[in-house]
């Protein structure tokens, strides 16, 4: 599409009948502050955007003067734009009757269109659906720019997403990604009434459902808080950055600012290696038996000595038990063997009485007192008189003398314990050398901190030499170390927000795998391999959109950058890098100028316009190639901070560039001290154009009368 002609009829300063026949390529349109270049852009904005309401602040006042009371004059805007071959003329436009003195009435407001085949055959159209159709809503929002302060198109979070729909193939994927999504869901539903039909399942299945709701729950809350905190530490780095400005050694304040954060995560390093939860050491790591030895000895000696009493007991009743099998032993011998006589034979009486007679009335042979006869029947006697008493209790022959093991048990506790005294012993040796550990930290990050406030202090030097007021600076410098606290503890809050995401999301997909093994035992076969087809088919749009939105934002940083080296020749640019992140659940793009790698803190304006102004080339020129069409750029005042010499520069380049570009400067114009002439310098003689206009107001005028203001348009 090519703007061929723009024709104002009335509007504001620009009286009675004024067009401007445009060329394909660069098109320059001069003009001084106040003098109808600005009024042009706003012309063209209306015919693009503008509505029915407050028509009469549109019309030019010296028309209106001139018109009679009771007559009407036509406000127009109109273009004439050539494509595919064929033309088209847009006009908006409005009836203005003047019903007094500097008051006027309007009606007939309208959008008109016509279009003209190759042959020359005008047609009737829509005039909104025209405009629309060649010159689409979406591409005139980058197309169309007033000043410096509009060229930032990505200061909206929306600037991308209407990108994306424009050019980006990521679009496409959208409604496959809805679709599966749907689908997905669907056949997720089926599997999980498939599953909870088996009720042994019932309870587990609904407890993880319980527990994956509140895990997904909890993830986004935490990606809320990430979000917030991400927008807070960029708020504070901004702050900070327009507090440095301040300061006059900028150099030496971030090499100071580079150290404090250095010996800052040195602390936090040293911090974090203390450990002093000595109770969980106390029984994990068995400290609390560090003084166990001497118990162990007490304990070892007192089971030695019980050991050994046991063993003497033992020995004598063993001892005890040997005499007596002993005994009966010796007497079955005295008797070879033979089977004594029972004790009551002969009997008591017959004993006596032989013991008296002192002889033996058995084999009758004499037994005198003293003999060995006669201790063998008084042996006898007593022998039976012993089997007479009754003992209270008989022990069993049989019955062992330590019916339990106690003592054997004790002697293994002490054997073990002896083997784990090596062990033990350590322990005081790693008690010692963690105390140590700890304290050499602690007085790493004494040493530290110490070093941490002298650096602070060389800081508050650095930011005293600053060129604002003292009491101002006083708040700059408060604020600067309160915004320097602010965002060392938003990275750390950041730091943790990021770690609990990842433990959450590992524990969600946790909880899903589980959920799906109930699933994969109960539900029905085809269902779940239904689910899981519909997964990855989903999984797949997804992760093709994001493929393409990463393509898409690398060939428009790729562009970007081109152009920009290109308008900034022999100068110094850095590179502009489109940063992609995600704020909750959209995705935005943030445009920064980088350098080496780091980013470019507080760049001129100049440059911030350059940069911002080489976006849109890139912009328009993906329009180009995917819409297989160009669109024109139109520009007001876009380079007010470069200079004479820059935009001189800058024009011959953009002179190079494809599509058609409409820019209104207010350079290259001279104005006569004395005379108050304007003129046009000789150094625009020297500016590549295929264009170029000259937007003046027609002399002489009355500066506090707008009947007298008519604007000229004189083509150079």
């Amino acid at each position: 599409m090519i703007i061929k002609k723009i024709q104002i009829d009335n509007y504001l300063c620009y009286y009675d009948t004024n067009a401007f026949e445009l060329s394909e390529g660069l098109n320059i349109i001069l003009g001084e502050n106040g003098e109808g270049k600005t009024k042009f852009f706003e012309a063209v904005d209306w015919l693009f955007n503008g509505e029915s309401r407050e028509l009469e602040m549109l019309v030019s006042a010296k028309k209106l003067n001139e018109t009679e009371i009771g007559e009407s004059f036509r406000v127009r805007v109109s273009m004439t734009v050539e494509q595919y071959g064929e033309k088209s003329i847009i006009t908006k436009s409005f009836l203005a009757k003047k019903e007094k003195a500097n008051e006027c009435s309007t009606s007939s407001f309208m959008i008109e269109g016509i279009s003209e085949n190759s042959s020359g055959e005008r047609t009737q159209v829509d005039g909104q659906a025209l405009l629309d159709r060649i010159f689409p809503y979406q591409i005139r929002k980058y197309s169309m720019f007033k000043g410096e302060a509009e060229l930032n198109i990505f200061e909206s979070d929306s600037a991308l997403a209407n990108l994306i729909n424009l050019f980006s193939e990521a679009k496409h994927y959208d409604k496959y990604s809805e679709k599966g999504a749907f689908l997905r869901e669907k056949a997720e539903k089926a599997v999980e009434d498939s599953s909870k039909l088996d009720k042994k399942n019932e309870v587990n299945y609904k407890r993880l459902e319980a527990d994956i709701l509140q895990l997904e729950n909890k993830k986004h809350a935490f990606k809320v808080h990430l979000n917030s905190t991400d927008e807070e530490i960029k708020k504070i780095e901004e702050n900070l950055q327009d507090a440095e400005r301040h300061v006059n050694n900028a150099d030496a304040l971030e090499t100071i600012n580079n150290r404090i954060k250095n010996i800052e995560n040195q602390i936090s390093n040293h911090s974090a290696r203390i450990y002093e939860n000595y109770t969980t050491f106390l029984f994990d790591e068995n400290w609390i038996l560090v003084n166990f030895e001497t118990f162990h000895k007490e304990f070892a000696e007192k089971v030695s000595t019980h050991s050994k009493t046991k063993r003497e007991l033992q020995s004598e009743y063993d001892k005890q038990k040997g005499i007596i099998e002993g005994v009966k032993k010796a007497k079955a011998e005295l008797l070879n063997n033979a089977i004594p006589l029972p004790n009551n034979v002969p009997s008591k009486a017959v004993m006596e009485e032989m013991l008296n007679d002192e002889i033996c009335k058995v084999c009758n042979r004499e037994a005198k007192r003293g003999s060995e006869p006669y201790e063998f029947m008084m042996k006898r006697l007593k022998t039976y008189l012993e089997s007479q008493v009754i003992e209270e209790s008989e022990p069993n022959k049989d019955e062992p003398l330590f019916k339990f093991d106690y003592i054997n048990r004790l002697d293994n506790l002490s054997i073990s314990h002896e083997d784990n005294l090596k062990n033990l012993r350590l322990i005081r040796t790693k008690i010692k050398e963690l105390f140590e550990f700890n304290d050499d930290r602690k007085k790493d990050i004494e040493e530290l901190n110490e070093q941490l406030e002298k650096e602070k202090t060389e800081r508050e030097k650095i930011l005293g030499n600053s060129s604002i007021g003292a009491e101002k600076l006083s708040d700059v410098l408060k604020n600067y170390n309160a915004w320097q606290r602010d965002l060392k503890n938003r990275n750390q809050d950041q730091v943790d927000y990021t770690t609990k995401l990842k433990s959450l999301e590992s524990e969600l997909k946790a909880k899903k795998e589980e959920k799906d093994k109930i699933d994969t035992s109960s539900a029905n076969s085809f269902l779940i391999k239904t689910r899981n087809i519909l997964r990855d088919i989903e999984t797949i749009f997804i992760e093709t959109k994001e493929k393409k939105f990463d393509e898409f934002i690398e060939k428009l940083q790729t562009k970007s950058n081109n152009f920009f080296k290109s308008i900034n020749i022999d100068a110094f640019t850095g590179t502009i890098v489109f940063r992609r992140r995600n704020k909750v659940n959209r995705t935005i793009v943030e445009v920064e100028l980088q350098e080496d790698g780091r980013t470019f803190y507080k760049p001129n304006q100049s440059l911030l316009t350059s940069m911002h102004i080489s976006i849109l080339f890139a912009i328009s020129e993906l329009a180009s190639e995917i819409k297989e069409e160009n669109f024109p750029m139109i520009f007001d005042a876009p380079t007010s901070s470069f200079g004479e010499n820059k935009t001189a520069q800058f024009l011959n380049l953009i002179f190079e560039t494809e599509n058609q570009k409409i820019l209104l400067i207010k350079d290259f114009l001279h104005t006569d001290k004395t005379t108050k002439t304007l003129s046009i310098k000789k150094e625009f003689e020297n500016v590549r154009r295929n264009k170029a206009f000259w937007v003046k107001l027609e002399r002489p005028f009355d500066p506090n009368n707008l009947k007298t203001i008519n604007s000229q348009v004189i083509t150079l």
